[in-house]
């Protein structure tokens, strides 16, 4: 063992460090050196511990800090291991920053997916079902008709919608099926499943495997519970049991091979959702029906949350029909999600359910056998079938006892184990699997209440994004059973790996092959970045605070004490805890990812203005400029009024003082008949306020900013800053520009003064001054137009305007101009300026002309619009339903009139709710967007709906 003394050259923990005191930890006689404590100094590096160490105070260093420690953290100093540590520590450093970076990704991201099917079921509740019957009720007063013959019958056609491009099978591999499917059609379904990429089967086919199964589940499901004893088959029958699998047809496959295809005796259960989230649930439903075709009891399927028409056009499995189908394929596949079975009752031993138990705990199976499975959708229950039926899809295990609310939804719950306990000892059963969510654990597999309630997932790497496993029990006749766990490979390395192999047949690889590419996947799996969980959860936050930002905002003002749009990360972080309503999210190291923190503060008006929800429309739909129409109009009517300034300022200051209050604009807007809903006067009275310089006390619904900093803050980007007319006149354009700069570096000293507004030495108050030069341009102007006012009238005529700018140095402005400015064309200017055309310019038009526009991406007018779009994207999956279920053979297509309708009705039904979320349009705005999105015949709804999209801007 080496031995070191003080002043010796050693190395600690990789550095390069000096020993400047050594002492004993314990008093006992017989000392050694593993009782000895070192203070070290490193030579490179500054220290960071004091003279304590295990709470005893052990050297007082001469001068900065020391590390203290024992023996074995000690080594004779060598250059080469030192750099062999520092690499290491990097790497590990590395590694554990990335895995904590994604687990923080998945654990969110799981948590946003129960909070958003929880807002999904709520705008079923109270926006779907009440539009859907007022539309009905339209229709039937014939107040709206929708016609057919807009609509195309090609039973064939595409969505535009789609990411991918499907061709109808020509291959000469395809399958070919006869008068009925057997098991060597299901084989080669399944073969070619395996190595065709990008066609669908023909249309004749589908039809004939989907009546088929419907008419086979008809016959044969009676009841809710399907009962399956092992007993009655050969003794060296399988049953796999699988949780949901999501459209992920990769892992069926694997599956498949790894495990065996279904027949007699290797039995699967598919424990519900197969629908939804990934791109290829219509093929796995082929392959699974086609396989209980030739054999009935090989394929059990139960019937899980998604296999439910809403859920599948929020989902995706609707679109995804329609990318390769049509309409009536998706209805035949809703008629037989009615027909499965609710659960499997394996030899009163094993309960198999999608979701979970109900919360009337004195149920028994015989109780579900009964139950009326036959529902189209069942997301709001009231009556006590339906309510069982519901809970048996949606319900979730929870640790503390008796029935708990559910973060899915206010009608879903969670059981707990002494629910289970009941359960099991009623009806006899040992133990309960279900599927419905990744486990926590981020397994394919989770235990609940001491072992009695399994959770069972098999979508691994669930939507290319957590890096779960998957997992599937496998059970032999005496119910023994083994637990595999995997991680599928993608579809194109499983085809090319099968292409590479023999003609495909039941078995294609061995079973080391099959071991060794799953070990592969994991491996590949922890390299991939969790960005796409990482966009998801910004484009959710995106919708949620779009939602909300008024509440947001005035909930953070409320707390700035100090007026300085700045609140610290804390409050902001509990803030965004109510608002998703989720505890134990790493919410400050998020944000930091996110951009939203500087010197442990977040400027919230900054911050709340980057999240959108944008309208990104193909060329189709596209119309230049056409958003400004919905604001301008306020502008527009003060413009063409030709009010005098005292006029003007009256319209908002009725008492002259010189201040503008909130309700005194409410009330202008309401006089004045402008299209703003109360919503959208509250978006800009706050964008207002987040940018007021004029009182640094705080500001509150009574209080008052000024009249002149208040018309030029109103301003919109108006199209009319000229007459049309002279649009086009460059030397008019110039000279308007280069005449605004002299008015206001003139007038900016007497506006400074008015406000007493003095430049601070201290950087971090850049934004601020930004936006004092903003407040300052609008005095500014306001002030030189009433010195320009001779007469005191409130107005300028064209000679007094003439005589005004002559007073500047006119060489000088000519000079910038670029050419010579004389008496003819500032009257020229002044025409152009005066869009009234009275002959005298008012003020709202002198502000107009020389008020430099500001071209940030982040206006008032984008603000409203983001509001606008935020009211359709957040309804848009109600809206698209309502659509669909107006006509049988809609085909994705609306008329404008038919679209303007719906969003009425939507507007007044928004209104109507008495709570916060209620954020109705106007009439006209309904109008414009009818308008801008109308085409010669008709409209792709879906199209026009996928054009709205979360945004954030880093």
């Amino acid at each position: 063992m080496n031995s070191y003394s003080v002043k010796d050259i050693v190395m600690v923990y990789g550095h390069k460090a000096i020993i400047q005191g050594i002492e004993y930890l314990s008093d006992k006689n017989n000392k050694n050196e593993t009782d000895k404590i070192y203070a070290v100094k490193y030579l490179n590096k500054n220290c960071y511990m004091d003279r304590i160490y295990r709470g005893k105070k052990m050297f007082t260093p001469e001068n900065g800090l020391i590390v203290i420690c024992s023996h074995k953290s000690i080594k004779p100093y060598n250059n080469e291991e030192s750099a062999c540590i520092f690499i290491q520590k990097m790497y590990r450093g590395y590694r554990s920053r990335k895995e904590f970076h994604t687990n923080v990704c998945c654990k969110v991201w799981r948590k946003f997916e129960d909070l958003h099917e929880n807002i999904v079921l709520n705008n079923h509740e109270e926006i779907y079902i009440p539009l859907m019957k007022k539309i009905n009720e339209d229709m039937q007063s014939g107040i709206i008709q929708f016609n057919s013959k807009y609509f195309s019958s090609n039973s064939n056609q595409i969505s535009s919608g789609s990411t991918i491009s499907y061709q109808v099978s020509c291959d000469s591999n395809i399958p070919k099926l006869k008068d009925k499917v057997n098991r060597k059609f299901a084989i080669e379904l399944f073969n070619f499943l395996l190595v065709t990429r990008n066609y669908v089967l023909p249309i004749s086919m589908v039809y004939k495997i989907l009546n088929e199964t419907k008419r086979m589940l008809s016959e044969n499901i009676k009841s809710s519970v399907l009962n399956l004893d092992l007993t009655k088959k050969s003794k060296d029958t399988k049953l796999v049991v699988l949780g949901d699998v999501h459209g992920q047809l990769n892992d069926v496959l694997w599956l498949f091979n790894r495990f065996g295809l279904p027949s007699s005796n290797n039995i699967y259960i598919f424990n519900g959702d197969i629908a939804d989230r990934g791109q290829n649930a219509v093929e796995i439903f082929f392959l699974l029906f086609a396989f209980k075709l030739s054999n009935y009891d090989s394929v059990i399927i139960n019937r899980g949350n998604h296999e439910c028409s809403y859920m599948n056009e929020v989902y995706g499995f609707h679109n995804e029909v329609l990318s390769k189908y049509d309409e009536s394929v998706f209805d035949i596949f809703q008629e037989i999600f009615e027909l499965l079975s609710l659960s499997v009752n394996i030899q009163n031993q094993i309960f198999v359910v999608h979701g979970g138990l109900s919360r009337y705990q004195d149920l028994s199976v015989n109780d579900i056998d009964k139950l009326d499975r036959k529902k189209h959708e069942i997301l709001h229950p009231e009556k006590y079938e339906d309510t069982i039926l519901f809970d048996l899809l949606w319900s979730d295990p929870q640790k503390d006892k008796g029935i708990g609310g559910n973060a899915r939804g206010n009608n879903c719950i969670a059981f707990g184990p002494d629910v289970t306990e009941s359960f099991l000892k009623k009806n006899k059963f040992d133990i309960i699997i279900r599927s419905h969510q990744v486990p926590k654990t981020l397994k394919g597999i989770e235990s609940h209440h001491e072992g009695k309630c399994i959770t069972l997932f098999s979508a691994s790497n669930y939507c290319n994004k957590i890096k779960n496993l998957g997992a599937a029990i496998i059970f032999n006749q005496d119910l023994t059973f083994e637990v595999h766990e995997y991680m599928s490979p993608s579809l194109d390395v499983i085809r090319d790996t099968f292409e590479e192999n023999q003609k495909l047949r039941e078995k294609v690889l061995n079973s080391s092959n099959i071991l060794e590419l799953e070990k592969n996947e994991q491996r590949n799996s922890k390299h991939i970045p969790p960005e796409g969980a990482l966009t998801d959860i910004l484009n959710f936050l995106s919708t949620l605070i779009c939602n909300e930002k008024n509440n947001l905002w005035n909930n953070l003002y409320e707390k700035d004490k100090g007026n300085t749009g700045k609140v610290h990360i804390n409050t902001w972080k509990e803030e965004l805890e109510k608002l998703t309503k989720t505890k134990n999210v790493p919410w400050i190291y998020l944000c930091k990812k996110f951009k939203m923190i500087e010197n442990n503060h977040v400027n919230y008006n900054n911050i709340l203005s980057r999240f959108k929800i944008n309208y990104d429309p193909s060329q189709t739909f596209l119309k230049a400029e056409w958003k400004n129409e919905c604001f301008e109009h306020l502008y527009e009517a003060l413009l063409k009024a030709d009010l005098s300034l005292r006029e003007t300022l009256m319209i908002f200051d009725k008492n002259l003082d010189g201040k503008v209050s909130f309700s005194e604009f409410e009330q202008v807007l309401k006089d004045l008949n402008i299209n703003l809903s109360a919503e959208q006067v509250r978006i800009l009275m706050r964008l207002i306020n987040s940018n007021s310089l004029c009182n640094k006390n705080r500001i509150q619904e009574n209080d008052k900013i000024d009249v002149a900093e208040f018309i030029g803050k109103m301003r919109v980007c108006y199209r009319l800053a000229i007459n049309k007319e002279y649009i086009n006149n460059e030397k008019v354009q110039k000279l308007i520009e280069t005449i605004g700069k002299h008015i206001l570096a003139d007038s900016s000293e007497i506006a400074n003064f008015h406000y007493r507004f003095y430049e601070e030495q201290d950087e971090s108050e850049n934004a601020d001054r930004r936006k004092r030069s903003s407040v300052i341009k609008s005095v500014a102007l306001f002030q030189k137009f009433k010195n320009f006012d001779k007469f005191g009238d409130g107005y300028l005529d064209y000679s007094d305007f003439v005589k005004a700018i002559k007073s500047f140095d006119m060489n000088k402005i000519s000079k910038e101009a670029g050419f010579e400015v004389n008496d003819e064309i500032l009257l020229e200017l002044a025409k152009s300026i005066d869009i009234t055309k009275s002959s005298k310019i008012n003020f709202l038009e002198f502000l107009q002309a020389f008020y430099v526009v500001n071209k940030s991406k982040y206006s008032y007018v984008d603000e409203i619009w983001c509001h606008i779009c935020t009211v359709i994207y957040e309804n848009k999956f109600a809206l698209k339903r309502c659509i669909k279920n107006l006509e049988d053979n809609f085909h994705g297509k609306i008329t404008s009139i038919q679209l303007r309708h719906i969003l009425l009705e939507l507007n007044k039904l928004l209104q109507d709710q008495k709570h916060s979320k209620s954020k109705p349009l106007t009439e006209e705005q309904i109008d414009l967007l009818s308008y801008i999105v109308e085409t010669d015949e008709s409209i792709n709804y879906d199209e026009f709906f996928n054009s709205f999209k979360p945004v954030y801007y880093i």
